[in-house]
């Protein structure tokens, strides 16, 4: 089902088959339809076992909602050839909003991570290094949910290992693909209560967020030009 809720941004609830849309004051329709076309994407091919499985393997949350956002996105467009402009202008709109809090801000200065977030956004003028240019490869190469684990997991190891990859001190805190790892907490807080021996009905699990193929849909390499 359909739900608008007062959110900032849109979410798939992966229990209750749940897609949940924001209030905002204005909606463009461009940007509704890119966070339905988006949070579908969710629905179809995000499964919560691979929610737990994250969780179980204790793998970065943030990290796996930013490679599983760009794997449910190239697959939608090339399952679904109409929303590839819904994406390209989506974005430049959110964009245009300020919606992932860059305007003002050196984003060569982010960590990988997050630039492969923008990038994959289709914010213009990211630069890469070799080394880094293999991982945003790598990400838009992900076909499956074991892909997108085993590339988080490694990806973060491999940032830990090269601080000149990770962010460099800036004042104010880039939003990521709109709340990403919510639901990874949700799947740890519904884990505990099983534990407990407690009801986990009311609990949710959500995916959030919304990251960049061509606008023929084919997956975008990076520049590190």
């Amino acid at each position: 089902s359909v739900v608008h809720k007062k959110v900032p941004t849109a979410a798939f609830d992966v229990k209750r088959r749940e897609l949940i849309l924001p209030q905002w004051k204005e909606m463009p329709k461009m940007i509704q339809d890119l966070m339905t076309c988006h949070e579908v994407g969710h629905a179809l091919w995000t499964s919560l076992e691979m929610l737990e499985e994250a969780n179980e393997r204790k793998i970065e949350k943030s990290f796996v909602n930013v490679i599983e956002d760009v794997r449910i996105e190239s697959m939608i467009q090339k399952r679904y050839a109409g929303s590839r402009k819904i994406f390209r202008l989506g974005y430049a709109e959110l964009i245009a909003k300020n919606f992932f809090k860059t305007q003002g801000r050196d984003l060569q200065k982010l960590g990988l991570i997050d630039r492969i977030n923008l990038h994959f956004k289709k914010t213009p003028d990211i630069y890469f290094s070799p080394e880094e240019k293999v991982w945003v490869n790598r990400v838009a190469a992900c076909k499956t949910e074991a892909d997108v684990l085993n590339t988080a997991e490694e990806l973060y190891k491999w940032m830990q290992e090269n601080p000149e990859s990770q962010e460099q001190e800036q004042e104010e805190a880039m939003m990521d693909s709109s709340g990403e790892g919510e639901e990874y907490e949700q799947v740890e807080q519904n884990m505990e209560a099983s534990d407990e021996g407690e009801s986990s009905e009311d609990e949710t699990e959500v995916t959030e967020g919304a990251e960049d193929e061509s606008e023929e849909g084919e997956e975008t390499e990076a520049s590190s030009d």
